[in-house]
């Protein structure tokens, strides 16, 4: 039987004078508060009740047990209290995959804002642009950008990842600005490596919807940091987020391109596993993340 159980009742028998009244205050049967009043006294081997026809009362074996036995469930009750607020309170290290442009733009401020708000919470931050595998690399989340293949997995939809086109004010100038999508066939465009060598790019504007063929761009770059760069040194065109170039188009280091066409918006998710339990540090940081970048969007 359950020893914890098993004093719990004992405690009550003494309390209350009988085993009817225990059963009456724990929801049992009188028969089972005696197999539990018996198997204490076995397992000790000592009788711990004096039993009479007309009331129970510990023997001094009996009285001694039953303070032990009330400091017990005392200290067992601390103990779970402790537990269910420690359960309740973010405690413990996050490990969360992001993409580069994405993590360096989004994700580390939040997480900023989110390790000052719950101080007994780390976290590793591991940028890249490839997407990663949760269970062999041991992460609690990750963002994705673009439809999710993982169907498995728990989704947590954000608001879409927009993109844009941009470029620097000297290339324009040289090389003139397209006014219509089908004038990017003449530009040099940047690529990035990371999606392969795209041969079109689908813009939508007014009247719709516009795929643009596109020959190779000669510069492919896998790193949107480093594609950014390139675009703000004057090589060419980008098509990039626009959390990554925010401050480059606030400064004028960079000014739009085709302001009124733009590609779809990709779905951006924050994933985790669907068996990882939902510790209060994973809760707070995932409702964090909806909260913050579903109000982006």
């Amino acid at each position: 039987m359950d020893r914890l159980a098993s004093m719990a009742i004992f405690v009550s028998v003494v309390d209350l004078g009988s085993f009817t009244a225990a059963a009456k205050a724990h929801d049992i049967s009188a028969t089972m508060v005696a197999k539990h009043v018996n198997a204490l006294e076995a397992r000790l081997d000592t009788r711990l009740l004096h039993r009479t026809t007309r009331r129970l009362s510990p023997t001094e074996a009996g009285r001694r047990f039953t303070e032990s036995c009330r400091r017990v469930l005392a200290d067992v009750a601390i103990a779970e209290t402790v537990g269910a607020e420690v359960a309740q309170t973010p405690v413990g290290r996050l490990r969360i995959a992001a993409p580069v442009a994405f993590g360096t733009e989004r994700v580390a401020p939040l997480l900023a804002t989110y390790l000052d708000r719950f101080p007994d919470m780390q976290a590793d931050l591991v940028l890249g642009d490839r997407k990663v595998d949760l269970i062999e690399e041991g992460f609690d989340l990750a963002f994705r950008i673009g439809a999710l293949e993982d169907d498995w997995l728990v989704a947590h939809p954000l608001a879409p990842y927009r993109l844009m086109l941009a470029a620097a004010p000297g290339y324009l100038e040289r090389h003139g600005h397209p006014e219509t999508p089908d004038d990017l066939r003449e530009h040099r465009l940047i690529g990035f490596a990371q999606f392969g060598a795209d041969d079109r790019w689908t813009l939508v504007g007014p009247g719709g919807a516009h795929v643009v063929p596109l020959p190779p761009p000669r510069l492919r770059i896998n790193h949107a940091a480093a594609l950014r760069q390139a675009a703000v040194a004057g090589y060419g065109i980008i098509l990039q987020s626009r959390v990554t170039l925010d401050g480059d188009l606030a400064s004028g280091r960079l000014i739009p391109v085709l302001a009124d066409y733009a590609p779809e918006p990709r779905p951006l998710t924050l994933v985790r596993l669907p068996d990882r339990r939902m510790t209060a540090g994973l809760r707070a940081f995932v409702d964090m993340a909806v909260s913050a970048f579903n109000d982006e969007g």
